[in-house]
């Protein structure tokens, strides 16, 4: 038989009866300890044979005096490691120190407040950090920094810190220093650590020739660990989930005061569950919320190969079936943040990361294309574990049936072809939308029973027309012209015109609540509140829809010989082109002039929603140099714009991808 492992072979005739008898030590190449080495140094606990061997073989378990030898052979003799009889684990003897009571250990809350989200090209404007030990802060430490360059507005605004407070502060390079002497020998604590730790550790290189090698804890991955069913993990959102003050937010000394008081906080509850020391909190911490160690089956130089450019990833298993399909502005830091905790080690994310042994990347010229089509991607080729965009987005619609002499309000599904129906929305949410019409249905006294009526005077009304939710045409209470007048109030609302019902509401609440008719003013505010947000998703559609006319223009650069052009007519996504022709632009504007008023005379079609969606997502998270905008409010193109915008400009940055030819990247396996 033949023994493979990552960095290790064993010769044909050994077998597993002469590694249990001590009588052969395996030869490794320096890989095989140098990723032990590795994990060791991430689990600070220590790991046993079985886990270590599991790192190195594929189908490991089946003899465990085979493992416990090989583990022996390659770390028993290295002065890096120690074995601890009693547990059975392995651990280095640097992590020693950290084997210390919880309340007996050193932690400095960092928070940093700086001018974007990237350490290479930003910079640090301040820092604030305090020292936590048994649970109370004993020290702070607060500095502004001057940075090299000018402070962003959203930051200014955000932080309070602009470049008139920063004109006398010292240089990064004169304040570190200081902060590196608070720190000392303490676990590095902050919230979103590896923003913190970017930053730090980049500077650090940069004035000491050397990063930061203190340990690192993160209170938001705690979190994920300690609150797991708590929405919103946030700063703010867990400080007002516990009752904290607030006061100094988005500034250095505040964030991290916050931060220090969750940290305690945390301590606690995880002393309850039976972590009282610091090497197995920061070993607890580091596997994820799955409590299982991460396995990696992708390089470290495989990432590093993929383009930094728009695109879409498609993560595959070993035998090459697909998993995951994801889009990025930059493939190479969108995927690398799977491998180093970027985006959170949860379960999920441990399961996936664990079966993933390749990655396929497909560039895309904006992302824009990207998303449309990862989109596609994922509604045809179906990943097991995309949770969203799997099909369409479920859309519904309001229904009213004008050629029924009592229409009502209904909720649908599908968009029908009768004539006399109209058709709001689409909408996404079947519940809060049924409510919404339920409360207008009953403010206006619309009936809600299904079928065609045959009004009889005779006939009794049901418990909605006994209870006056409902004007009963059932048996003729109210005359058709009247109960007509009410679904034209209705139409109005569901057009935009929600003016005087909300105030006709409002005003009904005001009186109950004035009359200590407590219960009806309530029920009329829950109303109020229905229709509120209704009326504002309807606003937002209609919006979308009156005002989305215009053309997306990616101009041609050094790596697309043709511009790219997106048409978007009423919100909707009606055409794509490349601009490879002489008459395309004419093209595009006989288009335009063609299918103006058709799309704005139609209401989205649920296959739709997903790319208009997308395109209304991307004209609002766009960057400056994130193509150009042509506005158009008629059936008026002219070609002439479409040129302007698709020439290149010399003053803009140069967007092309670092590799252009790189459409594929495979990863190796071990």
């Amino acid at each position: 038989m033949k023994i493979e492992a990552d960095g290790l072979e064993a010769a044909d005739s050994v077998n597993s009866a002469d590694y249990a008898a001590g009588a052969i030590t395996p030869a490794p190449r320096p890989g095989a300890r140098a990723k032990l080495l590795a994990w060791l140094a991430a689990h600070p606990a220590g790991a046993g044979a079985r886990e270590l061997v599991g790192l190195l073989f594929k189908g490991a378990g089946r003899d465990p005096e085979l493992g416990a030898r090989l583990i022996h052979g390659l770390l028993g003799g290295h002065p890096e490691c120690a074995f601890d009889p009693a547990t059975g684990l392995w651990m280095l003897r640097a992590c020693a120190s950290l084997r210390i009571p919880l309340d007996a250990a050193r932690f400095v809350v960092v928070d940093l407040e700086t001018t974007g989200g990237r350490a290479a090209p930003d910079s640090i404007i301040e820092i604030g950090a305090c020292e936590l030990i048994g649970g109370r802060i004993t020290r702070s430490f607060a500095t502004l920094v001057r940075p090299a360059m000018r402070i962003p507005r959203f930051i200014a605004r955000l932080t309070s810190i602009d470049d008139g407070m920063v004109a006398d502060a010292p240089p990064i390079r004169a304040a570190l220093p200081a902060f590196r002497d608070f720190l000392g020998d303490g676990v590095m604590v902050a919230h979103n650590a590896p923003f913190d730790h970017s930053f730090l550790d980049l500077e650090f290189r940069r004035l000491f020739g050397a990063g930061i090698r203190n340990p690192v804890l993160c209170t938001l991955k705690l979190s994920r660990r300690l609150l797991p069913s708590l929405k919103s993990r946030r700063l703010d959102a867990l400080a007002g989930h516990f009752g904290l003050a607030t006061g100094g937010r988005h500034r250095g000394w505040g964030d991290a005061r916050m931060t220090a008081e969750l940290l305690a906080i945390f301590l606690e509850m995880a002393a309850k569950v039976g972590i009282a020391r610091l090497d197995r909190l920061l070993d607890w911490e580091r596997r994820g919320a799955a409590g299982r160690r991460m396995e990696r089956h992708v390089s470290p130089e495989t990432i590093a190969a993929l383009p930094r450019a728009p695109g879409v990833y498609l993560m595959r298993n070993d035998r090459g079936d697909l998993l995951y399909v994801g889009k990025a502005a930059r493939l190479r830091d969108r995927v690398a943040a799977y491998f180093n905790g970027g985006l959170g080690r949860d379960a999920r994310t441990a399961e996936l990361i664990a079966h993933v042994h390749a990655i396929e990347t497909r560039l895309a010229r904006s992302p824009l294309d990207a998303a449309l089509l990862e989109a596609r991607l994922i509604r045809e080729l179906k990943p097991p574990y995309n949770r969203m965009l799997k099909s369409a987005a479920p859309a519904y619609f309001v229904k009213l049936d004008l050629s029924d002499s009592f229409p009502r309000i209904a909720v649908a599904r599908k968009l029908g072809a009768r004539a006399g129906v109209m058709y709001f929305g689409p909408f996404a949410g079947r519940r809060n939308l049924d409510n919404s019409a339920r409360a207008l249905s009953r403010l206006l006294g619309l009936r809600t029973c299904a079928g065609r009526l045959d009004p009889n005077p005779d006939f009794p009304p049901c418990m909605y027309g006994q209870t006056g939710h409902c004007v009963a045409p059932c048996n003729e209470t109210v005359s058709a012209d009247d109960y007509h007048k009410r679904v034209r109030r209705a139409v109005a609302f569901l057009r935009g015109r929600s003016g005087p019902i909300m105030s006709a509401l409002a005003a009904a609440r005001d009186q109950a609540a004035h009359a200590l008719r407590f219960e009806e003013a309530n029920r009329r505010h829950r109303d109020l509140e229905a229709l509120a947000a209704f009326s504002e998703r309807a606003a937002r559609l209609s919006r979308v829809v009156t005002e989305n006319n215009l053309a997306i223009v990616f101009p041609s650069d050094e790596t697309h010989a043709a511009a790219r052009v997106h048409i978007v007519l009423a919100g909707r996504l009606a055409m794509t082109r490349e601009l490879d022709a002489s008459d395309a632009p004419e093209r595009l504007a006989a288009f335009v002039a063609a299918n103006y008023d058709l799309y704005r005379s139609r209401t989205p079609a649920r296959g739709e929603l997903e790319a208009m969606t997308i395109v209304a997502r991307w004209l609002r998270e766009r960057d400056a140099a994130g193509g150009r905008i042509i506005n158009f409010s008629g059936p008026r193109l002219e070609p002439a714009t479409i040129r302007d915008a698709a020439a290149p400009r010399a003053d803009e940055p140069n967007q092309s991808p670092e590799q252009p030819n790189a459409l594929r990247s495979q990863a190796s396996q071990p």
